[in-house]
C-alpha cells in the first residue's frame, strides 16, 4: 500500500488480493473519498484515512459483483468493517504485507541459503503484516464453472530468417560491389547481423518469460495465503461452535436430568401427597366452605397436573431427541484431528509452490542472464566483424593492398567458428524456459482447480456450522420454554415442604398477633398505673410544701402546677388478620417450653432478646454477707399514699399479670421465629434432636468402650513397630526420605551456624529445630522424633524464617541428638 498523503494532491492506494486467481487489484482512492481533518500547523489540509467498505466494494465490482464479494482481513482473519480501516495500525500492517509480497528474495548462492532464505511463504504472523483478500460467493457455489486454464506468454518466439535493414558496409561503388571477395565479406557481415537479431529475440523472450513466471508464482503464493485465511476463518467459526456446544451441553444435561427425575417421580410424589393429612382445623374450614379436603393431595388438581405432566414428558422426549440430533451434527463438523489430512495437503501444495518459485529463480533467472551475456557476445562479434571488413576494404582502396581483403577471411572464419554454436545454445535454453513456462502455467491451473474445491469444502463446512448454531438457538428457546412448563410440576413436587412452612408461618403469625395484643394491653395497664402514681405524688406535693407557694407560682410561672396529669387513652387498631388465621395449635415442643418458662418464673431471659428481668426470691444477700429478710407484699400496700409522711419513701411494684402474659406470648412468638428459621435451613424440630440424642447416647457409650479397647491395642502395636523400625535404622542415615525414627545429618547453611539443613537427595527444605541444640556445632546427627509441615509466608516475616519463596512447603524436624561436632 502506498503511503498516505498529507495534502490534497495525492491519492491513497490499497491492495486487494483475489483468492481464486491470485490477481492483485490496486484501488486508488481520491482525496475526495477521504475524511478531511483539521488544518495542521502549516495550514495544510490533512486527510485522515477513512476507507469505506462500500467504496472498496464499488472499486472491485468490475471483477466481482458487490453482492458476491466476501472480504477477509487478517490475521486474525475477520470480515472488515468501516471502523477497521480508520485504524492507523491496520493501515501500517497492510503496507508491511505489500512490502513482503512485492520483495522477492535474492537468488541463493549456497545450499544452506537455498533452504533458509528463499521462502517467501513462510513469513510468520509476528511480523505484524496483514492482507486483504477477496472471495467470490459465485465461485463458492455448487454450480460454479471450472477456472480457465492459465496460459503464459510468450510461448513461441519467431526468429528472423534474414538480417533486417541494410548493411553498415559501404558497398555502393560498382567496382567494389562487383568483386567476389567483397561480396563474401558482406555475406559474413549479414550472417553475424542475423545471429545478433536472433539472439536479441531470444534474450527479450527470456526477460518476458522470467517476468511471466515470477508473476504466476506470486499469484499462486497469493492463492496459498488466501487459503490460509479461509482455513483460519473456518477454524475461528469451529472453535466458537465448540465453545457453544460445551456450554449448551452442560446446561442442557443439568436441566434435562432434573426434568427427567421429576417426571419419573411425579406419580410417587402424588402418592406421597395423598398420605399427608391436612390439619383438622384446615379440614374444618374446607367443610365450612362446602369442600371436602382431607389430605394434601385434595388441594391439587390431579387430572390437570397429570395431563400437564404427560405433555411435559412428550416435549422432554422431543428435546432429548433434538439434542441427540444436534450432538450428531456437532460430531459431523469434524475436529482438528479429522482435518489433519487436509492440512497436510495444503502444506504440500505450499511446498510445491515454494519449490516452483525456487526453480524459477534458479533456472529461469540463470538462463535469462546467460542469454543476455550471449547477446552481448554477439554484439561484440558483429562489431569486430564490421571493423575487420571495413579496415580491409579501406586498406585496399586507399593503400592498394589487395592482399588485405584476402587476409581478412582468416579472422572472420575464426570468429564465425567460435560463434556458430551461440544461437543453437540459446535456442536450447529457450526450449528449457518454454518447458518451465508451461510447467508454471499448468501448476497455476491445478492450483486454481484445487482452490475451487477447497473453498467449496470450507464454504460447506461454514454453512454446516451456521446451521448447527441456528439449531442451538432453537433448542435453547425450546429448553427455556420447557423450564417454564416444568414450573407447574415443581410446585407439586415442593408442595409437602411448602405445606410444612405454611403451618410454621401460621403459628408464627398467630404468635405475632397475640404478642402484639398482649404487649399493647400490658403497656396500657402500665401507663394507667404510672398516671395513678403521678396523681398521688402531685397531691402529696400540693398538700405538703406546695401549699406554701405564692399565687404567682400558680398563675404566672407554672399555670398547670395544680392540674392533674393528662389522661392517655390511645386506640390500638384491631388485628383483623387473627380472625382469619386458622388455629392449628402450637408445635409439639411449644407447650413444654412454655411450661418450663412458667415454672422458672418470668425472670428468665429469652434466647433471642436476652432481656433481663429482676430476680425474685425469699432471700437476698448483700455484699457484706448480711442477710436481709423480705416478703412479697400486695400491690396496693407497696404504693405510698399522699397522706403518708416522710420524704424518702421509694415507689416499688412487682410485674403485673398483664406484663407476665405479654412476656410469655413474646417468648412464644420468638420461639416460632426461631423454629421457622431452623426449618428453612433444613434442620429438624428441636424435640426430634433431643429424642435422637437420648437414643444414641447409650449406643455411644458402648462404642466408646470398644474404641478405647481398640486404641489401647493399636498403641501397643504401634510402639512395637516403632521400636523395631528404630532398631532396624539405627546405623543408617536417611537422605531420600524423612520419617519419624529416621536418622538425619544436618549441616549449617550460613557462617553464623543458625540454620541447619538436612543432607538429602530430592527431599529439600528439611530444617532442624534448634530449640534443643546446644551451641553452634559444625554438624548434627540425630534421630527424628517429630516433624512439622509448614508453608512459607511473606519474606521478612516470622512465617518465613528461612527466606524461601512465598508458598513453598518446608518441614521443621525435632531430633534426638546422637552426635554433633561439639559432643
Amino acid at each position: 500500500m502506498a503511503s498516505l498523503s498529507s495534502t490534497t494532491s495525492q491519492s491513497v492506494t490499497i491492495r486487494v488480493l483475489a483468492a481464486s486467481t491470485g490477481v492483485c487489484y490496486r484501488i486508488s482512492l481520491h482525496p475526495s473519498q477521504l475524511t478531511a481533518a483539521d488544518l495542521n500547523v502549516s495550514n495544510i489540509l490533512v486527510f485522515s484515512v477513512a476507507f469505506s467498505v462500500a467504496n472498496i466494494r464499488g472499486h472491485l465490482a468490475a471483477a466481482v459483483p458487490a453482492s458476491d464479494q466476501i472480504l477477509l482481513l487478517g490475521p486474525p482473519y475477520k470480515v472488515p468493517r468501516d471502523t477497521t480501516f480508520q485504524s492507523e495500525e491496520i493501515l501500517n500492517s497492510l503496507r508491511l504485507g505489500d512490502q513482503e509480497d512485492e520483495t522477492l528474495p535474492p537468488p541463493a548462492t549456497t545450499d544452506e541459503s537455498k533452504s533458509q532464505n528463499r521462502s517467501f511463504l513462510s513469513t510468520a504472523e509476528r511480523s505484524g503484516a496483514r492482507r486483504l483478500f477477496l472471495f467470490s460467493k459465485q465461485a463458492l457455489s455448487e454450480n460454479a464453472p471450472d477456472p480457465p486454464n492459465c496460459n503464459l506468454g510468450p510461448m513461441d518466439l519467431k526468429l528472423p530468417s534474414e538480417p533486417p535493414g541494410s548493411s553498415p558496409l559501404d558497398m555502393t561503388q560498382s567496382t567494389i560491389a562487383s568483386q567476389p571477395l567483397h561480396q563474401a565479406l558482406s555475406a559474413y557481415e549479414r550472417q553475424f547481423m542475423l545471429y545478433l537479431c536472433q539472439g536479441r529475440v531470444l534474450a527479450d523472450g527470456a526477460d518476458m518469460r522470467l517476468q511471466a513466471c515470477n508473476q504466476c508464482v506470486q499469484e499462486q503464493a497469493v492463492m496459498a495465503r488466501a487459503l490460509r485465511a479461509a482455513v483460519s476463518n473456518l477454524s475461528d467459526h469451529f472453535n466458537g461452535a465448540a465453545r457453544t456446544r460445551s456450554e449448551f451441553t452442560a446446561v442442557f444435561q443439568s436441566k434435562s436430568s432434573a426434568h427427567a427425575s421429576l417426571l419419573q417421580r411425579f406419580e410417587s410424589i402424588l402418592t406421597g401427597l395423598g398420605s399427608i393429612p391436612l390439619h383438622p382445623s384446615l379440614v374444618a374450614i374446607a367443610r365450612g366452605s362446602g369442600r371436602i379436603m382431607e389430605s394434601l393431595l385434595d388441594t391439587v388438581p390431579v387430572e390437570r397436573e397429570r395431563a400437564w405432566a404427560q405433555q411435559c414428558q412428550t416435549s422432554h422426549d422431543r428435546l432429548v431427541a433434538l439434542f441427540a440430533e444436534l450432538d450428531t451434527a456437532f460430531s459431523q463438523l469434524g475436529s482438528p484431528a479429522s482435518r489433519e489430512e487436509e492440512t497436510r495437503q495444503d502444506l504440500e501444495a505450499e511446498n510445491d509452490i515454494q519449490k516452483l518459485g525456487n526453480e524459477v529463480q534458479d533456472v529461469v533467472l540463470k538462463i535469462r542472464d546467460s542469454q543476455a551475456q550471449r547477446v552481448e557476445r554477439l554484439t561484440s562479434d558483429h562489431g569486430r566483424v564490421v571493423k575487420i571488413i571495413v579496415d580491409a576494404i579501406n586498406a585496399e582502396s586507399e593503400q592498394g593492398k589487395e592482399d588485405e581483403v584476402q587476409k581478412a577471411f582468416t579472422p572472420l572464419r575464426q570468429i564465425s567458428n567460435m560463434s556458430k554454436d551461440v544461437i543453437p545454445e540459446m535456442i536450447e535454453d529457450d526450449k528449457t524456459m518454454k518447458r518451465l513456462l508451461i510447467k508454471v502455467a499448468d501448476a497455476k491451473t491445478a492450483a486454481m482447480k484445487r482452490m475451487k474445491v477447497r473453498l467449496r469444502e470450507i464454504s460447506k463446512a461454514q454453512s454446516s456450522i451456521q446451521r448447527v448454531l441456528s439449531s442451538v438457538g432453537v433448542l435453547k428457546s425450546a429448553l427455556t420454554q420447557q423450564c417454564d412448563n416444568m414450573l407447574h410440576l415443581e410446585h407439586v413436587a415442593e408442595l409437602s415442604l411448602s405445606y410444612r412452612d405454611f403451618l410454621t408461618e401460621l403459628r408464627r403469625r398467630r404468635a405475632y398477633g397475640q404478642a402484639v395484643s398482649s404487649n399493647a394491653t400490658a403497656m396500657m395497664e402500665r401507663l394507667a398505673v404510672m398516671r395513678s402514681d403521678e396523681v398521688k405524688a402531685r397531691e402529696k406535693f400540693l398538700k405538703g410544701s406546695g401549699r406554701h407557694l405564692m399565687p404567682p407560682f400558680f398563675e404566672i410561672f407554672v399555670p398547670t402546677l395544680a392540674t392533674p396529669p393528662p389522661l392517655f387513652t390511645p386506640q390500638m387498631p384491631s388485628l383483623v388478620e387473627l380472625d382469619t388465621l386458622p388455629n392449628i395449635g402450637p408445635a409439639d415442643v411449644t407447650d413444654a417450653m412454655l411450661q418450663g418458662v412458667t415454672e422458672s418464673g418470668v425472670g428468665s431471659a429469652s434466647s433471642l432478646t436476652a432481656e433481663s428481668q429482676p430476680v425474685h426470691g425469699d432471700k437476698v444477700f448483700s455484699s457484706g454477707g448480711t442477710e436481709v429478710m423480705g416478703s412479697v407484699q400486695q400491690q396496693d400496700q407497696l404504693i405510698v399514699s399522699a397522706d403518708t409522711s416522710g420524704n424518702d419513701d421509694v415507689i416499688m411494684h412487682s410485674a403485673p399479670p398483664e406484663t407476665e402474659d405479654a412476656e410469655l406470648k413474646t417468648l412464644a412468638y420468638e420461639n416460632a421465629v426461631l423454629r421457622q428459621a431452623l426449618e428453612k435451613m433444613g434442620l429438624k424440630a428441636p424435640k426430634t434432636y433431643i429424642e435422637e440424642a437420648k437414643q444414641e447416647r447409650s449406643v455411644a457409650h458402648e462404642e466408646l468402650a470398644a474404641l478405647q479397647k481398640e486404641l489401647e491395642h493399636a498403641k501397643a502395636q504401634t510402639k512395637a513397630a516403632q521400636d523395631a523400625l528404630i532398631s532396624a535404622k539405627t546405623d543408617k542415615i536417611s537422605h531420600s526420605s524423612f520419617e519419624i525414627g529416621d536418622i538425619g545429618l544436618f549441616m549449617p547453611t550460613d557462617k553464623k551456624k543458625t540454620i541447619y539443613l538436612a543432607f538429602h537427595t530430592t527431599c529439600p527444605h528439611r530444617y532442624l529445630s534448634t530449640d534443643n541444640i546446644e551451641g553452634n556445632p559444625d554438624f548434627v546427627l540425630g534421630r527424628i522424633v517429630y516433624q512439622e509441615e509448614l508453608v512459607a509466608g511473606e519474606m521478612g516475616t516470622d512465617a518465613n524464617p528461612y527466606k524461601l519463596h512465598m508458598g513453598t512447603k518446608f518441614w521443621v524436624l525435632t531430633v534426638e541428638v546422637l552426635k554433633s561436632s561439639s559432643s
